[in-house]
């Protein structure tokens, strides 16, 4: 048993009298809200909870566009809500409205803390209230612990953490496996993506000083091998320089000695914007590098100077609430404290200050939490391990399972996963990207098969897990675009509902049967046909 089932097993005896659902969606982002919607057009009584008090998550939560990988790949009801391009908090109010018409109940405030299962099936899960604070990032403790109990026939876990998954028992992996693991030729650690010529130390050329705050004492894997690391998360902010916005303030534990590492690159003249990086103007401001503030989203660049403090979520795909909401608090507090340094230290570039003073956040996106975004973009964390692993070799077209549920068509696209010191100077590790298109094959569109959005059968029978899906870390970082979460997500429902007037476990849900509807749903699971040749 993984160590969040030990002990987070309960008995209903105990607790709250349960509500009980015929599905009950946990997580309300946009693969949620389209999971429950599926499952209630199904005629299934539908619950959604979601741990904070907004719909959508990072749909909704600072993404300036959405990527899509191959605009044909994007189908079912998910196609004709993105076209819209909706702003922020047009796609909240959108998701509200979607769940409010169909008759979806919607729990905001209310995390998973526990479990009841037996015979290999979730019989209710107990609710902790944890409200969110006044900037947008959770607590580390509950307001009330066992709050709410629901009971379900059959639940759905779309949060981006599978915190349902984990407790239920079900296995799953992080972090990056080892490219012998699945045989991917991309996978396990990889090069730094940079290095910078910074003494890394706090007392310059002598490591037994210690490393510079923003610095990790992470074991750097050897090329190819596994590690316990997960791509950089932050926040998707959204920033502004004319006109009227939102101010960001310094936090409380502002330390000018926390951001040392930039203030000897300023000093030096080390180019610490070079890396994989956007180019261009922003705002009217030319930016020679990458897109330390953005005026659609933050966090565009991947270099050592950006908005995100990398490797600091180390511990976020595994860790408790505890941990997690400090690491929340620290990548907000990293931008806040980062915008007064560079607004305030007499080493920072004329230009970089002007940039720093002008910038505030955006009115209308997150007025009611001060303008701070409010969904950490937690892009991987944990994912299922289950009889259908999807790998790269799905992506390069060489597979097709017969029970696809969705298409994805993303490249790899990873972002640092920690910063170090190597060899007396600051290296970012990983950050990486890679379309993997076969332009006269499969044009990268992929196929995600059923079984990779049910546990094992042995481990559970009435749960599905359509955005922490059963693959690599190498896969993941194609499947984590939020259209094909939503496309799974859908899928999800249709499959639980069918599931529960059945009476049947959701890994028997007939695809012959699954198919048409989602077929009729305007779903696309089946590969495009090949492009003809041209004539000559």
């Amino acid at each position: 048993m993984c160590r969040f089932c030990a002990g987070l097993l309960f008995s209903l005896s105990s607790l709250v009298a349960a509500e009980s659902y015929d599905v009950c969606v946990y997580g309300g982002n946009a693969s949620g809200v389209m999971a429950a919607c599926a499952a209630a057009k199904e005629g299934a009584k539908v619950i959604v909870v979601e741990p904070s008090r907004w719909l959508g998550g990072m749909t909704g939560g600072g993404l300036m566009h959405i990527d899509w990988g191959r605009e044909e790949a994007v189908s079912g009801s998910t196609r004709p809500i993105l076209k819209k391009d909706y702003k922020d908090a047009q796609y909240r109010t959108v998701f509200a409205e979607m769940l409010r018409s169909i008759g979806v109940t919607v729990l905001f405030e209310h995390r998973v803390s526990a479990v009841e299962k037996s015979a290999g099936i979730i019989r209710a899960i107990s609710l902790d209230l944890a409200p969110f604070d006044e900037t947008g990032c959770p607590p580390a403790a509950p307001t009330k612990a066992g709050a709410r109990t629901i009971a379900a026939k059959v639940f759905i876990d779309c949060s981006y953490e599978g915190d349902l998954m984990a407790r239920a028992g079900v296995a799953y992996a992080y972090g990056r496996e080892a490219k012998a693991t699945y045989d991917e030729s991309l996978a396990g650690a990889q090069p730094p993506m940079s290095v910078y010529a910074i003494d890394p130390y706090v007392k310059a050329g002598d490591p037994q000083s210690g490393l510079l705050p923003g610095l990790q004492s992470t074991p750097v894997a050897q090329v190819g091998e596994a590690d316990k690391l997960t791509m950089g998360y932050g926040f998707r902010w959204r920033f502004v320089f004319k006109g009227e916005s939102l101010p960001i303030e310094p936090p409380p534990n502002y330390d000018p000695k926390q951001f040392e590492l930039y203030r000897r690159a300023f000093q030096q003249g080390v180019d610490i914007l070079s890396g994989r990086v956007m180019r261009g103007k922003v705002d009217g401001w030319e930016v020679s590098g990458g897109r330390v503030y953005s005026g659609g989203a933050g966090n565009l660049a991947r270099a050592l100077f950006a908005p995100t403090n990398y490797g600091h979520n180390a511990s976020y795909p595994d860790g408790d609430y505890a941990t997690r909401a400090r690491i929340w608090k620290e990548q907000q507090d990293f931008v806040r404290g980062m915008t007064h340094f560079l607004r305030t230290d007499p080493s920072v570039p004329a230009k970089q200050k002007e940039i720093a003073l002008s910038a505030g956040l955006e009115k209308g996106a997150f007025d009611d939490t001060k303008g701070y975004p409010h969904q950490l973009y937690v892009r991987e964390a944990r994912r299922m391990v289950s009889d259908y692993v999807v790998t790269q070799k799905d992506m390069e077209g060489r597979t097709n399972p017969v029970d696809s549920v969705g298409l994805a068509s993303y490249g790899v696209d990873e972002w640092p996963y920690a910063t170090v010191a190597l060899d007396g100077k600051v290296a970012l590790m990983g950050g990486y990207y890679s379309m993997l298109y076969l332009e006269e094959e499969n044009r990268g569109i992929y196929r995600i098969p059923y079984r990779s959005i049910v546990p094992k059968k042995n481990q559970c029978t009435n749960l599905i897990v359509p955005v922490c899906v059963s693959a690599s870390h190498i896969a993941m970082t194609s499947i984590r675009m939020e259209p094909v979460w939503m496309i799974l997500g859908e899928s999800a429902g249709v499959a639980a509902s069918m599931a529960v007037k059945s009476g049947s476990s959701v890994q028997d849900v007939p695809y012959a049967e699954l198919y048409p509807k989602l077929r009729a749903l305007a779903q696309k699971v089946d590969l495009p046909k090949k492009k003809e040749p041209k004539a000559k």
